[in-house]
């Protein structure tokens, strides 16, 4: 269906979008700082293809798709910063993959085969996503439930799925999705991904098969009941919308943002957002202000299914938790280095913090929350390591109505650390299971609750005030003595 825009938002694509016509808020103060990179010469072996003359190049086979194939390769070829593309036969896999898109029997062939040649350089955020609706997109709308790979099985970590038949219990696995059981898919995830990946990518598939074009229809799923000796049970329940302003950046249409928080007891407060788009940068503002009134002396920031989204807000959210000068890191680009500068925020909120993260937590909060860890600013708690998916990369749509997204940028951490691939192994690292899950049970939560109960004990007591009712204002702690972790 050409012309037709993907429904495509953040939860499937995860974009650290690096300077591309994005800004920080006005009075942000702190902006990334370009400079001229030292050039590295291309490993031994691997051809610089940054001065291919590409009209020499041999005529691909017809058919429909070809044009559209030789536009991936050719964007890719301009716009990647490593110009030996990750040491690969660049023009080899032009020709190669251009067979086998000229045999497809279907667009989902040929896109699976373009992909498939995108897939040759072994990175994140590069992937052609087509025109109509994909098995891998979301729709505007699902159950009110989070499915997560524990313990080698889907299982349901939060719920508000309710039916006529009861509710989806969390605990619950899920064994199939209108009539369909969810196993070949986890085959089909394991194959393509490889283990390590699996956790993020069948969260993300299962989530679109979870997802409906509108409110009001429904998902038939068979689960397990936890009320019932784990029993099968089918559930059919209905889809909403969820809430939250939608907001558009470029061909990220009306993506659902939320910002939630609220104190958890003891001076511990949550926040939580979604995606990372700075418009939200007022609402997590508003949010701290309003705990820190309520007594907040210690925060957990939970960016678990975080996947992403405007790499420039990682800034203006590191100066509300910073009080001194610091770096989330360096972009290298083809032809500049990008440093995500910060400078320290007017009032920055400087008690213990930690920061939650899951195997969905990518790309730009990937890119926050090492950084901010390489400052000794955070301590980080989770089940499973992030997800290794930090490029920076740009969505542009094609003629036709595809989206391209295209890695533009590598990224190192202050210490040098190597995100992408790796992911970011939490401090403390929280054992998961099925069982956990039941009654509403959150033991990631819970970790943190207690390392920042014990942080906070070690912190100086506030002195009593005297008779007349003042007190000595006592030193607030440092960023780093704070979070109980050394310098970066």
């Amino acid at each position: 269906m050409p012309g037709r825009a993907p429904r495509i938002h953040a939860l499937a694509v995860s974009v650290a979008l690096a300077l591309g016509g994005c800004s920080e808020p006005a009075g942000s103060r702190s902006e990334p700082t370009p400079s001229e990179p030292s050039p590295e010469p291309a490993p031994a072996g691997c051809r610089d293809y940054s001065t291919l003359d590409v009209s020499q190049l041999p005529p691909l086979e017809g058919g429909p798709h070809a044009a559209l194939l030789d536009q991936v390769w050719r964007t890719v070829l301009d716009k990647h910063f490593d110009p030996t593309l990750g040491c690969t036969d660049w023009p080899k896999l032009r020709e190669i993959h251009a067979r086998k898109v000229a045999e497809a029997h279907s667009d989902a062939e040929a896109y699976a085969q373009i992909n498939a040649m995108l897939d040759e350089l072994g990175q994140s955020h590069t992937r052609l996503f087509a025109p109509s609706a994909a098995e891998d997109t979301v729709g505007p709308a699902s159950p009110e439930l989070v499915v997560r790979w524990v313990g080698d099985e889907l299982v349901v970590v939060s719920s508000h799925a309710d039916g006529p038949q009861g509710p989806v219990l969390p605990g619950a696995a899920l064994l199939a999705i209108n009539d369909v059981p969810v196993g070949p898919l986890v085959a089909e995830v394991r194959e393509r991904y490889g283990q390590r990946a699996l956790p993020r990518m069948i969260a993300r598939a299962v989530a679109a098969r979870l997802s409906c074009e509108r409110e009001g229809q429904v998902k038939k799923l068979k689960v397990t009941n936890p009320d019932k000796d784990q029993r099968n049970a089918v559930r059919v329940v209905p889809c909403v919308t969820p809430p939250g302003e939608r907001i558009t950046l470029g061909n990220l249409r009306d993506v659902p943002t939320r910002v939630e928080h609220r104190m958890l007891g003891d001076g511990v407060g949550l926040l939580r957002f979604n995606v990372w788009m700075l418009p939200m940068v007022k609402q997590m503002e508003a949010a701290l202000a309003e705990m820190r009134a309520q007594g907040m002396r210690a925060l957990v920031l939970d960016l678990r299914g975080n996947p992403g989204g405007v790499g420039a807000m990682a800034v203006p959210v590191a100066r509300m938790l910073l009080d001194h000068d610091g770096s989330l890191g360096t972009m290298r680009f083809r032809d500049f280095e990008q440093e995500l500068h910060v400078e320290p925020g007017d009032d920055p909120f400087v008690g213990p913090v930690v920061v939650l993260v899951d195997e969905s937590t990518a790309s730009t909060s990937e890119i926050f929350v090492v950084g901010m860890r390489d400052l000794g600013r955070i301590t980080v708690i989770g089940g499973q390591p992030s997800a290794g998916a930090a490029l920076p990369s740009v969505i542009e749509q094609l003629p036709g109505g595809a989206l391209l997204q295209t890695v533009v940028a590598d990224y190192r951490s202050p210490n040098g650390t190597v995100v992408e691939g790796q992911g970011i192994t939490p401090d403390v690292r929280v054992e998961e299971s099925r069982e956990a899950f039941v009654g509403g049970r959150d033991p990631v939560l819970e970790a943190a609750r207690e390392h920042l109960a014990g942080a906070l004990a070690a912190l100086p007591t506030p002195p009593a005030a005297d008779t007349d009712g003042d007190a000595t204002a006592p030193e607030p702690p440092t960023a780093e003595g704070s979070t109980g972790a050394g310098p970066g």
